[in-house]
């Protein structure tokens, strides 16, 4: 299946989700990333959900990374919707928060980070395969941001369904070293 259709059919799967199928998924992946160990992790990358895509409540992971580790420092992206590309805002408790033009709530103004100093970055996708290639929504805002990284940042996705067997990738997309389900911790390569 190429990539336009297998993201309509993992949009329409995700769709079918209800809920309360969403919040049991959300709390399953979070109980699978408290097996990963985050010693080491200074700034961790992740994305708020958005409102009607039945994405991974992030929000549940926010609040055990503020109450467990109050040494990780959260950072949340930033759009620019004419370039693709993703600043990167220290968030606060205190950060406001606003939704832009496509319904991604993001900060309104922080300290910037640079995306050198980031160690982990939890990524949102629609499907991944056995190689942790990944489809996301198809703008490349991701591929260009993990360009931008140091060498040996965690790059985790996270999805509510099992790998498909292969995904074609394309010369700038660029793999995951992990994607945690609600039930297992796939790993790709140095993980």
């Amino acid at each position: 299946m190429d990539k336009q259709h297998l993201r309509k059919w993992y949009e329409q799967k995700r769709n079918e989700l209800s809920p309360g199928d969403v919040d049991s998924l959300s709390i399953a992946i979070v109980r699978q990333f408290s097996l990963l160990s985050l010693s080491g992790i200074k700034y961790l990358h992740l994305f708020y959900p958005m409102v009607g895509k039945h994405e991974f409540n992030s929000l549940l992971l926010v609040k055990k990374i503020r109450e467990q580790y109050p040494g990780i420092s959260l950072v949340l992206p930033k759009s620019d919707l004419k370039k693709y590309t993703l600043r990167h805002i220290l968030w606060l408790e205190e950060t406001p928060l606003s939704m832009n033009a496509w319904g991604i709530t993001e900060p309104e103004q922080g300290e910037e980070i640079s995306p050198g100093l980031i160690d982990m970055v939890i990524i949102p996708l629609l499907a991944f395969d056995r190689e942790g290639n990944r489809l996301g929504y198809g703008k490349g805002f991701y591929d260009r941001f993990l360009s931008e990284c140091k060498p040996g940042i965690i790059k985790a996705g996270v999805s509510f369904f099992p790998p498909e067997e292969s995904i074609e990738a394309e010369d700038h997309d660029i793999p995951l070293d992990l994607c945690i389900t609600p039930d297992k911790i796939w790993s790709f390569g140095k993980h």
